[in-house]
């Protein structure tokens, strides 16, 4: 069949069969997005209204992607160095809104992030299936909760994810510039896809025999020093303006966190269910990613999905879907991989779907009138 490889060693998309066979995947996830757009969009005023918190100066930043102004059309920022570091979202829909035409960059901020979960979805499918798996196994990172947080407040998640998922996928396939280049301007979306960048510089560094055709040192480093530069550059400028505000580390002990927010919930389980409603299976899915550690795969995945993970039971946003979702956005598109390749996962596989349906749909109803002040279901 035309498109196919060996087991293991997937590629990027190619081949008619097996993009024929993604795209009813890719238009079903679009369609689901869409009607959660449509929907929000109703509640909220209209596009506009997904234009909240951080969505404010990504919207600021399409307008004009090299700003230095403090305060624009209505909105002033507080860390600019911050959120034009992450120049790849705001810069694509600067693009798509024809040059930072207002009445278009709300509309383009929404535009980017569908097509990007249509993208992951496409790209996931395209996977799946020169793996041997169903390509509908490909709509479960596409239908990861984290991205539609993203999308319904226009941030980086989306576009990140879809350029993270497709340079792991290009490093599978030995396409090494490539990857480096998606992996950069990945970073330049959103730092925290560093880590993957990380991992392939170490891996590379540490000799074996099994990995001769392990991505060179160069591709973990492009991105990294490409990221480090252009961060100094934002911030030098921004900074007899608006110095970097002073923040604590937020990471702490493993797994305390977790801890102290399941005693705090059990105390108030009513006051709490929305979260826990949607807690429970985040967990799982979570645990479920864990497994594909155990098994095979490159080793510069591994080592990143262990980072994310260790990164994530460290940190203080138990309490918050919103933000635990945003940062499982990394660990579950490479677990994803990682299981997608095991031929004996398929009990993980089969719990992972089912538990990723249960997290979109809570998700989608909690925060599709976000945010709807008062309401004890919805994100306040």
């Amino acid at each position: 069949m035309a498109g196919t490889h060996a087991p293991g060693r997937p590629s990027v998309p190619s081949g008619r069969a097996t993009l024929r066979a993604a795209l009813p995947v890719a238009v079903a996830v679009l369609a689901l997005h869409v009607v959660f757009v449509v929907a929000r969009a109703a509640l909220v005023g209209g596009l506009d209204g997904f234009v909240v918190y951080d969505g404010r100066a990504y919207f600021r930043i399409a307008l004009d992607p090299l700003t230095r102004a403090v305060s624009d059309h209505g909105i002033t920022f507080t860390r600019p160095a911050y959120w034009q570091t992450r120049i790849g979202y705001p810069l694509t829909a600067w693009l798509g809104s024809l040059g930072g035409r207002h009445a278009l960059v709300a509309a383009a901020l929404v535009v980017v992030n569908l097509l990007a979960v249509t993208g992951i979805a496409l790209v996931a499918a395209c996977t799946a299936r020169r793996l041997g798996r169903g390509v509908w196994w490909g709509a479960v990172p596409a239908l990861w909760a984290g991205f539609l947080v993203g999308l319904g407040q226009d941030l980086t998640e989306p576009l990140a994810g879809l350029l993270l998922l497709g340079a792991l996928v290009l490093l599978r396939s030995h396409r090494h510039l490539l990857a480096a280049l998606a992996l950069t301007a990945a970073a330049l979306t959103r730092e925290t896809t560093l880590l993957v960048a990380a991992a392939v510089l170490v891996v590379s560094l540490v000799p074996s025999r099994g990995r001769r055709t392990a991505p060179g040192w160069w591709v973990g480093t492009l991105p990294l020093a490409v990221y480090a530069g252009w961060r100094t550059w934002v911030h030098a400028r921004w900074s007899d303006l608006v110095p970097d505000p002073t923040s604590g580390n937020p990471v702490g002990t493993p797994v305390v966190e977790l801890v102290r927010y399941a005693g705090s919930a059990a105390l108030h389980p009513l006051r709490e269910a929305p979260n826990l409603v949607l807690l429970v299976p985040t967990l799982l899915i979570l645990v479920l990613v864990a497994t594909a550690l155990r098994g095979g795969g490159p080793a510069h995945e591994r080592l990143a999905l262990a980072g994310y993970l260790l990164v994530l039971v460290s940190l203080p946003v138990w309490d918050r879907g919103q933000a635990y979702l945003r940062w499982g956005c990394e660990p579950v598109l490479i677990g994803w991989l990682l299981l997608t390749g095991r031929p004996t996962a398929d009990i993980v596989r089969r719990l992972v779907v089912p538990a990723v349906a249960v997290v979109w749909i809570v998700t989608a109803t909690q925060s599709v009138a976000y945010p709807l002040e008062g309401a004890w279901w919805t994100w306040s």
